[in-house]
């Protein structure tokens, strides 16, 4: 009979944040696999779980490492996988076990826990429905750069990581990209003692790195860009409107002045696309 595998969360730094459940399961595990097992043997042993036979599965395994742990709930013996903070495959090790294990046709249990994506979003004002997140920024050369300006150019507000060995350099390198009224918001030491966010604007950065002490792992948002008249309507699409508008009926200079108001596109472009005329 097969076994089980668990994809287990864990606090991000109040060990007051774990659940019944996550204690449960831990404690039922023939086998607990984790990104470093001096890391989860101090929480295992902070609630008294001392029978599960800890491994460690960091990110960059060999293949034949992951293969194992699914050899192992092959076996029929009950298998957890568990980070060191969060969520498993959130920017942590845990991608490459969950697709051996679809491969293999065993399916994952999730046993959810804290998540720094879910506490930063919780205290952000400007995130709503859509958002991008971007994980890591990469430490040098031409992806670090091209993910600070994917954020810059985004047009829905992005979430990220980053180190506190580079998160000044990177945010002084993103806000010379970002408009005047674009929002940042910053959360760090999140669900500890001295959670903190801060909420600014480009201009405020310098302020507000004197201020913040630079320790632990950053989470970050920052707000869309607004999407300019240009890119949110093109020409084409705009003498498409003008001219059914004139199909049914409009003069040329009304339905400039009808669309204009609508769509809140200036009058004046859309003379030059040769509409407007009495």
């Amino acid at each position: 009979m097969p076994g089980e595998l668990f994809l287990i969360g864990s606090p991000i730094g109040n060990l007051s944040d774990i659940s019944r459940r996550q204690l449960r399961t831990l404690g039922s595990l023939d086998i607990l696999y984790c990104e470093d097992t001096r890391v989860t043997h101090k929480l295992i042993s902070h609630f008294g779980i001392s029978r599960v036979n800890l491994r460690s599965l960091p990110d960059d395994s060999k293949p034949s490492a992951w293969k194992k742990a699914i050899h192992e709930v092959d076996a029929g013996r009950k298998v957890g996988f568990i980070t060191d903070a969060g969520m498993p495959g959130v920017s942590d090790p845990g991608r490459k076990l969950v697709r051996q294990a679809f491969e293999h046709g065993i399916r994952p249990q999730v046993i959810p826990g804290c998540s720094a994506l879910g506490t930063l979003l919780a205290a952000c004002p400007f995130v709503d429905n859509s958002f991008a997140f971007h994980g890591f920024i990469p430490k040098t050369g031409g992806k670090r750069t091209e993910a600070l300006k994917a954020i810059a150019e985004s047009t829905i507000p992005v979430l990220y990581f980053d180190s506190p060995h580079r998160v000044r350099d990177n945010m002084q390198e993103l806000c010379e990209m970002l408009d005047e009224e674009r929002e940042i918001l910053i959360g760090r030491e999140m669900t500890k003692l001295h959670e903190e966010f801060v909420l600014f604007r480009p201009a405020e950065m310098e302020t507000v790195f004197k201020r913040i002490k630079i320790a632990g792992e950053f989470t970050l948002a920052v707000s869309a860009r607004q999407l300019n008249e240009a890119e949110e309507h093109d020409d084409a699409e705009l003498r498409e409107k003008l001219a059914l508008l004139q199909e049914n009926g409009f003069s040329s200079k009304d339905a400039v002045k009808a669309l204009s108001l609508v769509l809140d596109v200036k009058p004046n472009r859309l003379k030059k696309l040769g509409f407007g005329g009495s």
